[in-house]
């Protein structure tokens, strides 16, 4: 367990011990927050056959080898291989969950990023939350809380999953083996320890650095070229890129750089990036990068 997880974790904890504990747990966060990872802990506390009663997970009986083993038959894990959930997953799920458990005990469903279901997914889904079966739990996650339907958000109980000390992270970040002195961008990232962490693994953290230094810089920015390679080695740098952008743009309006017509036109073209990003398939990136950059020079070189 991450050390900033535990305070949920004994939230819902305390609440289950009260018998308040919510048959479908919404936990919403930032990526790379750690709702996965709740998730999981909730799922194995919720299946251990030795401590149902505590919600905890002991690690030794049959059901914790299983769980620990993947292969636990009354845990149904549901999530986006590709970019959407769909209805028949989502009616897979909901035959698992009303036959017997195997193991005499809870039966558990996790969903990861339920907002990527499809509307006839999530429409299959509402009936099995509106009438939930004894000793069943559906544990879901979701970056966005806004792209929920009204109606599956009225039927769970909400988790926000956040970091409430900066210093418990810094000091998590530097046991990671990330030195923290040689990055001024890191603590924008505090909030999202997990993501930090697999820049880490993955090497990206000197290309997330190298992004940070040409929003800075963007003005003299020439080579398009370099700049879409870095950005095509990690799909999060894109993301990233553009939130170094819009705060180095900030920077410019406090130091008087930058008029406020300026930095409207700067937060415009990168509104429109990250849209035209997000919602048009085969955008040729590079073209859509230079009319990024071009965008911002001729905004930040007006008088």
């Amino acid at each position: 367990m991450y050390p900033w997880l535990q305070v949920f974790q004994n939230q819902l904890k305390e609440s289950f011990s009260q018998a308040r504990f919510h048959h479908a747990q919404l936990l919403y966060g930032l990526e790379g927050i750690g709702k996965s990872a709740l998730a999981t802990n909730l799922a194995n506390a919720l299946l251990c056959v030795n401590t149902q009663d505590e919600m905890r997970q002991c690690g030794t009986c049959k059901s914790c080898n299983l769980f620990n083993a993947q292969s636990h038959p009354d845990l149904f894990i549901l999530s986006a291989e590709q970019n959407s959930i769909g209805v028949d997953e989502v009616r897979a799920l909901n035959e698992f969950i009303f036959h017997s458990a195997q193991q005499g005990g809870n039966k558990v469903v996790v969903i990861e990023q339920i907002e990527k279901m499809t509307e006839s997914a999530t429409n299959a889904l509402l009936k099995t939350l509106e009438e939930p079966a004894l000793k069943r739990y559906i544990l879901m996650t979701c970056d966005d809380l806004s792209k929920i339907k009204a109606t599956i958000l009225s039927r769970c109980n909400k988790v926000q999953v956040n970091i409430s000390d900066n210093h418990q992270i810094q000091s998590w970040v530097g046991q990671q083996g990330i030195n923290t002195a040689l990055y001024p961008w890191l603590e924008n990232f505090y909030d999202q320890p997990l993501l930090l962490q697999r820049w880490l693994t993955h090497g990206s953290l000197d290309e997330v650095d190298n992004m940070w230094k040409v929003a800075h810089d963007i003005v003299r920015i020439s080579d398009i070229a370099a700049l879409d390679n870095s950005l095509s080695k990690d799909p999060s740098l894109l993301n990233v890129f553009c939130r170094f952008l819009m705060s180095a743009s900030k920077q410019q309006v406090m130091n008087g750089q930058l008029n406020f017509i300026q930095y409207q036109h700067c937060v415009a073209s990168i509104e429109k990036f990250l849209s035209d990003h997000h919602d048009v398939l085969g955008l040729n990136r590079t073209l859509s990068l230079s009319n990024l950059v071009f965008g911002l020079q001729s905004a930040m070189k007006q008088d």
